[in-house]
């Protein structure tokens, strides 16, 4: 596995993303898709972004490359 990868915690809890989905049920989804060299600052922009979305009532879910490749993706380098 990459020595480089870090997990990153969600701002947002299980319990502030239950009451944006209750609240938003109807909400049809968009995607942000955020790309740049390494470092630049794409997840702390990713999270924030998650954050004030959220805090709008509306679903937000961040997929940190990172995060990814520490889960269900972990032995694929």
């Amino acid at each position: 596995s990459a020595e480089n990868v870090y997990y990153r915690a969600s701002k947002i809890t299980p319990e502030k993303r239950a009451i944006a989905l209750g609240q938003r049920g109807a909400f049809r989804g968009s995607t942000v898709w955020l790309t740049g060299l390494s470092g630049a600052g794409k997840s702390t922009i990713a999270f924030a972004l998650e954050e004030y979305i959220v805090s709008k009532g509306l679903p937000a879910y961040c997929l940190d490359g990172d995060n990814i490749r520490c889960g269900l993706n972990r032995n694929l380098g």
